[in-house]
């Protein structure tokens, strides 16, 4: 299942309770699911229409557009080797995508850091150093499946087809 960017808000709205409990039992079931931008916010727990399948929150919600442009991310070890990367770092597009943070919800496992923002993006009066560091990229269980968030646009960034192909099938359930 991939939800895109856009509104987290709307895609709820428009999913209605009753879509985003089958959007929960699907991935408890053994389901995949990937949330790219407004589809990791969906992905979130904290909000009252989030699907609470990722056990993180967004942090400094007050900033959430921090603009539109190019950031650039650091893969964890971990990210490397389970999306079959060999670079440490990248260049990405970022639209407004959520600053994840644990939310220590106890029945929902932890996620894995995949990669985090090594540079960030302040317009719109959003505070420096905030952005810095946090989770870019994480993976989580749910149930039986398997949740990726994307909090930037590898879709929509040059020479990054074949880190969102890994993605994919790593939220599909394949090893590589």
């Amino acid at each position: 299942m991939l939800f895109p960017g856009g509104s987290g808000s709307g895609q709820a709205k428009e999913l209605r309770a009753e879509g985003r409990d089958a959007v929960r039992a699907f991935v408890r079931g053994g389901g995949g699911y990937v949330g790219v931008c407004a589809g990791a916010y969906l992905a979130s727990a904290g909000y009252s229409w989030s699907l609470g399948l990722l056990d993180a929150v967004v942090i400094d919600r007050a900033h959430w557009a921090r603009g539109v442009g190019s950031v650039d991310l650091s893969w964890t070890a971990a990210g490397r080797e389970k999306v079959s990367i060999g670079r440490e770092s990248q260049t990405v597009r970022y639209a407004n995508g959520p600053l994840y943070a644990p939310a220590k919800v106890a029945t929902i496992p932890d996620f894995e850091v995949w990669a985090t923002y090594a540079s960030e993006m302040n317009k719109n009066d959003a505070p420096q150093g905030v952005m810095l560091d946090t989770p870019a990229v994480i993976y989580g269980r749910f149930g039986s499946g398997h949740v990726v968030g994307i909090s930037p646009h590898p879709e929509q960034t040059a020479d990054s087809e074949e880190i969102t192909r890994h993605l994919v099938r790593r939220a599909a359930g394949a090893k590589h």
